[in-house]
């Protein structure tokens, strides 16, 4: 059994893992939002499915799919979400331009490189579609600790990103830019909830610095004109 097989057998989400996904919920279902008609959703790298789940709780125009490395992820996925299926994000099973929306959120950090990843994103998305990233944001007190982690106690060392960087990887891989957006300015307040397991309204909800968010969120369109 893998780490990733081990963290979802025994995952239990917590009040800040929660939040979080709260936040991301509403930048998702504003996405959709935008999408018309009945939409076909994929989450990548689903783990516990907690956003996924919310869409379908929440929508009725939404068909949900989700897609794992993982085979206890997706085992636990199947009770709710019968097209779920272990895959590689670089190499899914899906026909070419069949997702309305496309999300992750944990993944691209941990890839060695952007390009396969945003180009099999790219095959499966719709060309009217949208792709939305959460990825850790590089100027953060969340990424701090993380690194004292990495640097003291070994633990797993995952990228991060300025907003800057990201818009260019994904420029550079056949998508434009259509918002960017923060989630948890400073990490201070996802940072208190995660240490004393509770839960409230941040008061602080954006920062003016780009990337000094927990995480940082890029909602992009294919670049129909581009070429390699």
């Amino acid at each position: 059994m893998t780490s990733w097989d081990q963290k979802w057998k025994s995952h239990k989400t917590s009040k800040a893992e929660a939040w979080i996904a709260s936040q991301r919920d509403k930048v998702l279902g504003d996405c959709l939002d935008r999408l018309p008609g009945n939409k076909k959703v994929l989450e990548i790298g689903c783990g516990s499915a907690i956003n996924l789940k919310k869409i379908k709780n929440s929508r009725t125009d939404a068909d949900c799919y989700a897609l794992d490395r993982s085979p206890v992820a997706i085992e636990l996925a199947k009770k709710e979400f019968p097209n779920a299926c272990v895959a590689d994000c670089e190499n899914t099973p899906f026909k070419d331009k069949e997702f309305d929306l496309i999300y992750s959120s944990g993944v691209m950090e941990h890839l060695g490189e952007e390009a396969a990843f945003l180009a099999e994103m790219r095959r499966i998305l719709k060309d009217d579609g949208l792709l939305v990233t959460f990825v850790p944001a590089r100027y953060s007190l969340w990424r701090f600790y993380q690194l004292l982690l990495f640097w003291f106690a070994g633990n797993d060392f995952e990228k991060s990103y300025t907003y800057g960087g990201l818009t260019s990887v994904f420029s550079a891989n056949g998508f434009e830019k259509e918002e960017f957006i923060g989630l948890d300015p400073f990490s201070v307040q996802g940072a208190v909830m995660k240490v004393f397991d509770i839960s409230f309204d941040p008061p602080v909800k954006s920062t003016p610095f780009k990337s000094s968010y927990t995480e940082i969120c890029l909602v992009a369109r294919k670049n129909n004109a581009w070429t390699r």
